[in-house]
């Protein structure tokens, strides 16, 4: 099978659902007409559709002529709570204040492309490809509930690729090791004591407190980490006070972490908890904190088939297309689905300087190099079919 030549063919096709999905974004959890057309074009191709009753995204199963492991390939179909930029394009988002800002309206054109294709020579195919259509990435772990309902009990390995603008359209990739970092956040509540701003002694500053809490956490990243393990916090909300001449009784901290190192990771809330609660007595205060953990570092540790896509992204877009990247502070939840299943996880270029095409994911004017988007499907088949047929 000729997984680029078949892709090329569809590229109209696979653009035009690209600029569907862009016209109509749905905010996470509420992909509701983005998983109604995804399950109609999946039926269309003749392929299996499962939908849930509490939950949007859906699962496309594709059963070969022969025998063989299952292979699944997922893609995000969420967008984000921005206004579109006004450019005139004919795709423009016609949802205010709702965009596909981070290229998953191109991950399900590209996976919707690849399952029909792959549908139409299922003939060749030696085993089973699933398609995972996910619901809601921005919010950080909802993909545990496809975990929850058993989508992936049976398969052998699960495939993600993301656009990436900053890389060139063209290059691909995909290494060994972290590459994306774990985003986890904690909330602080400082508790002290009201007065007037006059008479201070007579109280206890939450505010002033919470300042202390704020520049006491940054010495876990420059005094109690090793400088050696890459780790981020920062608090990125501070409220507190109710006038501007009342000592404030009560101050909220919120904020994020980031690490690649899952055992260091375990220890952060403990840490945060200690600093916090010192902090806050120096100044006669007292603190409590609630940390959640989000999705976990995103790690390809599975050297066999990091070679496989890498393989079969270099047959698609030719042998000097893999490029290195510095592995990401941002997260990505698709990492859930790698703690119980063998998974892995590469980025395709879409930026073109030429085209004027260069602003970052999560931009208002965000866009990406649409030719790139049939080798996408192109890639993720090859994959597919490569793994299943492995010796």
């Amino acid at each position: 099978m000729d997984c680029k030549a078949l892709a090329l063919q569809e590229k109209d096709h696979i653009i035009g659902l690209r600029r569907w999905f862009h016209a109509h974004p749905e905010l996470g959890t509420e992909e509701i007409r983005t998983t109604e057309r995804i399950a109609e074009e999946l039926r269309a191709a003749g392929v299996e559709v499962e939908t849930f009753p509490d939950i949007t995204g859906c699962i496309g199963t594709l059963r070969g002529e022969k025998p063989g492991p299952t292979v699944m390939l997922r893609a995000d179909i969420d967008a984000l709570p921005i206004q579109e930029a006004a450019s005139g394009k004919p795709y423009c988002s016609q949802n205010p204040g709702v965009m596909h800002a981070c290229g998953h309206d191109c991950h399900a054109a590209m996976l919707l492309g690849a399952a029909k294709l792959l549908a139409a020579h299922k003939d060749e195919i030696a085993g089973t490809v699933k398609f995972l259509f996910q619901m809601a990435e921005e919010i950080g772990t909802e993909s545990r509930h496809y975990v929850e309902k058993g989508c992936l009990n049976g398969v052998d390995a699960i495939y993600g690729m993301h656009v990436w603008s900053l890389l060139p359209a063209g290059t691909f990739n995909l290494e060994d090791g972290p590459r994306m970092a774990c985003s986890d956040r904690f909330t602080i509540r400082i508790h002290g004591q009201a007065a007037h701003g006059s008479a201070p002694h007579q109280g206890h500053d939450a505010v002033v407190a919470a300042a202390g809490v704020v520049m006491a956490l940054q010495t876990l990243v420059s005094r109690v980490n090793d400088p050696q393990n890459t780790f981020v916090l920062t608090t990125g909300i501070m409220n507190g006070g109710t006038r501007d001449n009342i000592i404030a009784a009560e101050a909220e901290l919120i904020g994020t972490t980031r690490t690649f190192d899952k055992a260091f990771r375990k220890t952060i809330p403990e840490l945060i908890r200690r600093t916090a609660e010192a902090a806050a007595k120096a100044y006669g205060c007292t603190a409590d904190c609630t940390y959640f953990f989000g999705p976990a570092p995103l790690i390809n540790d599975h050297p066999e088939l990091n070679n496989i896509a890498r393989h079969a992204a270099e047959s698609i877009l030719g042998p000097d297309s893999l490029v290195p990247m510095e592995r990401q502070m941002g997260a990505e939840d698709f990492s859930v689905y790698m703690d119980g299943t063998p998974g892995l996880y590469g980025f395709l270029g879409c930026r073109n300087e030429e085209k004027g095409i260069t602003s970052p994911h999560h931009s208002d004017t965000f866009d990406v190099d649409e030719d790139v988007l049939p080798l996408g499907t192109a890639i993720y088949m090859q994959f597919a079919l490569d793994f299943l047929n492995r010796k």
